[in-house]
């Protein structure tokens, strides 16, 4: 399961991929659920998962998602202490009450990346995305000026100046946008980490 925010809060939606124990795909699901926040959309997205095992009858599941919070708090590891989400939390027990047998487990993103298209395909559809925001790295040399955008493969530009570096790559981070809206492709989102270096 992946929930997706475009905002936190801001539009969201959901993914879901159930496959049997042999990792067969008997379902997927991707649906667009309005306006919330990241960790509201991956509950929705596991209370919108056990309902549909148990549509089809599942009596044990295995949940794998890349929300260390949902993880957590399923678990007991941590408290649901938002108002807000406490009654998402209460839907989500009640349901796995109704299996014999679960677990839930953290994946990484890059294991979860058919849950994650589901969910952003369906923001797309809803809303369409005619703008992004990413970050340019240059670097600059004796031969010129090196402008790369780290959240684009492939996109990066050269030139002898760092405003013209950064005027030609835009030009083809454009290019390579509208090559993958025009194949259905959702857009890569960029992760942003902040890094504190006590002395």
């Amino acid at each position: 399961v992946d929930g997706a925010s475009r905002g936190n809060p801001g539009p969201s939606a959901i993914g879901v991929v159930i496959t049997d124990a042999h990792w067969k795909v008997l379902e997927e699901i991707g649906e667009y659920i309005g306006e919330a926040t990241n960790n509201v959309a991956e509950y929705r997205a596991l209370i919108r998962a056990l309902g549909a095992a148990l549509a089809q009858g599942a009596t044990e599941v295995e949940i794998r998602t890349d929300s260390e919070l949902l993880v957590q708090q399923v678990q007991g590891g941590y408290k649901v202490r938002r108002p807000a989400r406490r009654p998402l939390f209460e839907e989500v027990t009640g349901l796995l009450r109704q299996v014999r047998r679960w677990t839930i487990q953290r994946v990484p993103r890059e294991a979860n990346a058919r849950a994650d298209l589901l969910a952003n395909h369906a923001i797309d559809a809803t809303i369409p995305r005619d703008w992004a925001e990413y970050s340019v790295v240059f670097k600059e040399g004796p031969r010129g000026v090196r402008a790369v955008v780290p959240a684009l493969p492939g996109v990066e530009a050269k030139a002898p100046s760092r405003a013209e570096a950064l005027k030609q790559v835009r030009a083809r981070a454009e290019e390579h946008l509208r090559k993958l809206r025009a194949r259905g492709e959702p857009w890569p989102r960029e992760e942003r980490v902040r890094i504190r270096l006590e002395d």
